[in-house]
């Protein structure tokens, strides 16, 4: 009631010192009569300013109220005024406001949320807001124990095509590591921006090259790069650029890049395992979401043409190998990006989710040789490509996982873990040129995952990586005609694999976990492997087999603690 006594004494004070002022002369009756009349219309105007002030008090509680419980506060039926440029009405602020104004009140004001109005985006617990983007720091620390009954001297990516034979020293003793460079750590930004949906996503552990002596003191593991690509999407199209996984990695659902889309198995082991083909490397592409069932799309990927140590060269082009990644050259004479595409269906059956995909794959390769008696050099070109068929289907409500697939080429053995080569180096009748001709390949798994609970989730695979022979005799050779070379051919050593299968057990329990701290959580993996060569040597194995653990203990952070219930660990 303060402002009314003020508004009295600012609207009584000219009158008393008109009155004073006339005190000395005689009122006339006409100035009686003014005076009364100004006395009247006084009393009424202050009667009208304690309604209002009275009026705004209780607008101002009303409010105060809706702000403490938005959802049972009761919503105006009147329309908002609009402020005429053509934003709309006014707000609950612009009401406080004003009341701040006319009433002399301070009032703290409070986001209120009112009918029709717009929920505030919610952001995932252990993220952060820059300005109009969120920001998402995840991954895990991890301690894992890694053991195998041959020595395979792999770090915790194990070699899956050239573990030793029993008949090696290195076959016949086990080996042991504790460490901790499985440690990850993934930084996630996501915006709009003029109608655009952003992600980037940068991913990085600590399995970069390590040095020779890495184990002896300090264990200096490297860090690396896994993931770092920006994806877009504006309506039903869809653009990534950056390092991600291969479309050829099967995905749980439509095409992400997010690793918790992929179906890369609950496996510790770094090369995931035999039977799933994979690569992470540079991309670009393009999809188009035609509903919420049907996604398409195509791009280009790093390719690599690869021999490894596989392939035995023409004696007298030996120097070829140079142009392949050959296990020691890296900067491979690669002709043009592979190209991939795919195809994916997603679709709820009685609350059971199906995905099944087709992708398809075309590679090539090139290099140049100088034939006998030539002065010049010549290229020479092959084209290869494949296609894989994935599926995945929730057979008991998200509880039980089926998931299968299986992958057929000529020339994408850089897509299945380096276990074989891409192409062989061919001589010409003559011996005085070459040809290139790619190795089929092929990989196919399959599998189950059971989330027993929230807490516990199991899994068993089964995977095979298939090479074709493809071998001629070494025209070239004239020290020794009829040498056979190229892969697989009699004779040929036994790191020309024929096959490769794997078994594999997984349990994974989550100890504690919290929404805003993270989760804690160990893990189990058995795996047995075998691999069968092309040629087997009188008195020598015929198989060389693996048993392999890994079990370990993870503090997963908050944001990557999300994913657990449905994915319990993404590789």
């Amino acid at each position: 009631m303060k402002i009314v006594y003020c508004v009295l004494a600012a609207l009584l004070g000219p009158g008393m010192t008109l009155a004073q002022s006339s005190s000395r002369q005689p009122i006339s009756s006409q100035s009686k009569t003014d005076l009364t009349s100004e006395v009247q219309a006084l009393r009424e105007a202050l009667l009208q300013m304690q309604k209002q002030v009275a009026a705004q008090q209780q607008e101002i509680e009303a409010l105060k109220a809706q702000s403490k419980n938005p959802v049972t506060a009761p919503a105006s039926s009147e329309p908002l005024p609009s402020r005429g440029n053509g934003v709309g009405g006014d707000s609950v602020a612009s009401k406080l406001e004003s009341t701040t104004v006319s009433a002399g009140v301070t009032i703290q004001q409070q986001p209120i949320q009112t009918q029709g109005q717009t929920k505030p985006e919610q952001i995932p617990l252990g993220a952060f807001r820059l300005g109009d983007a969120i920001l998402e720091l995840g991954g895990f620390v991890d301690l894992e124990n890694v053991y195998r009954t041959t020595n395979t001297q792999s770090n915790i990516a194990t070699n899956l095509g050239g573990f030793p034979y029993g008949n090696t020293p290195q076959g016949r003793v086990s080996e042991f590591r504790t460490t901790a460079q499985f440690s990850r750590l993934s930084i996630k930004v996501h915006d709009r921006f003029a109608g655009d949906d952003i992600i980037g996503f940068i991913e990085g552990d600590f399995s970069g090259n390590d040095s020779s002596g890495v184990y002896e003191s300090a264990n200096p593991h490297t860090n690396r790069l896994r993931l770092y690509f920006m994806d877009l999407k504006r309506g039903k199209w869809e653009i990534l650029g950056g390092q991600t996984w291969s479309w050829l990695t099967p995905n749980r659902e439509g095409t992400g890049p997010i690793p918790s889309d992929l179906a890369i198995t609950y496996n510790e082991d770094q090369s995931l395992g035999v039977g799933v083909p994979y690569t992470r490397a540079a991309e670009f592409r393009v999809a188009y979401h035609l509903n919420e069932h049907w996604t398409f799309g195509v791009g280009i990927e790093d390719p690599n043409q690869y021999i490894g140590g596989f392939v035995a060269l023409p004696a007298a082009f030996t120097s070829v190998g140079s142009q392949f990644d050959n296990g020691t050259q890296v900067g491979a004479a690669n002709a043009f990006p592979d190209v991939l595409s795919k195809a994916t269906y997603d679709n709820e059956f009685a609350h059971r989710h199906f995905h099944v995909e087709v992708t398809g794959l075309f590679t090539g390769a090139h290099a140049a040789a100088m034939p006998w008696g030539s002065s010049s050099f010549k290229t020479h070109m092959t084209v290869g490509g494949g296609g894989q068929i994935a599926t995945n289907y929730d057979l008991l409500c998200d509880k039980l996982v089926f998931l299968a697939n299986i992958f057929w080429s000529d020339g994408g053995a850089h897509y299945l873990a380096a276990t074989g080569p891409e192409l062989v180096v061919r001589p010409n009748t003559a011996g005085t040129d070459i040809s290139l001709s790619m190795v089929h390949a092929g990989a196919g798994s399959a599998g189950f995952e059971w989330r027993a609970t929230q807490k516990q989730a199991f899994a068993i695979y089964y995977g095979s990586d298939y090479y074709g022979r493809n071998f001629f005799p070494d025209t070239t050779n004239a020290a020794h005609p009829g040498t056979i070379i190229g892969y697989g051919g009699p004779g040929s050593p036994n790191t020309n694999n024929r096959a490769i299968q794997q078994v594999t057990f997984d349990w994974l329990q989550t100890l504690w976990k919290h929404p805003r701290y993270g989760a804690l959580q160990t893990y189990v993996q058995y795996s047995y492997l075998t691999r069968a060569p092309w040629a087997v040597a009188p008195g020598d194995p015929k198989n060389a087999h693996l048993s392999m653990v890994y079990a370990g203990l993870r503090y997963v952070l908050p944001s990557s603690a999300s994913t657990l219930l449905r994915v319990p660990y993404p590789n």
